[in-house]
């Protein structure tokens, strides 16, 4: 395993290339870095999507658990998930405090709400998220906001004080 020790945090709408920026991250160097993906732990538990609050539960358990033993194992994580609510990246920060691992957010809000519904509509049907709730995302997370969005306060006064 080779350089820092990071885990980085995507952010952005769904179809925005969060994941296919984290395979092409983890294919450069993969013995050293690994992806975490709450899409693909719901696959795991729960056969998808079900949009319960039990079930974001048990994937927060599950998806930090990971990130934090890989971590602890000296493999850096990229975790693609939409990550748009401060709480997200406010408790993925906190697990790279807790392992000495370096924080960077890779921010992908800056691909337009309409090229992502595109991507969206060629997926697998059984993978879709559809217009009606990217738009709802996107009304509650990123309308009306810069781009990139803000970091979280903490996240971005401990950043800056590195």
């Amino acid at each position: 395993m080779t350089g820092v020790l990071e885990l980085l945090a995507t952010r952005g709408l769904p179809a925005s290339g969060k994941t296919r920026f984290a395979r092409g991250w983890v294919a450069e160097d993969p013995s050293a870095r690994a992806r975490v993906s709450r899409d693909d732990t719901r696959a795991m538990l729960h056969g998808g999507w079900l949009g319960t609050s039990w079930q974001e539960r048990q994937v927060t358990v599950v998806t930090h658990g990971a990130i934090l033993d890989l971590l602890r194992q000296g493999v850096s994580v990229v975790e693609d998930g939409t990550n748009l609510a401060d709480k997200h990246l406010v408790a993925l920060w906190d697990i790279a405090e807790r392992t000495g691992a370096a924080f960077r957010v890779v921010d992908l809000t800056d691909v337009p709400f309409e090229v992502c519904v595109a991507r969206d509509a060629v997926r697998p049907r059984s993978t879709r998220v559809g217009r009606e709730s990217m738009l709802r995302m996107f009304e509650r997370h990123l309308q009306g906001r810069p781009r990139p969005l803000p970091l979280p306060p903490l996240v971005r006064s401990a950043l800056e004080t590195r």
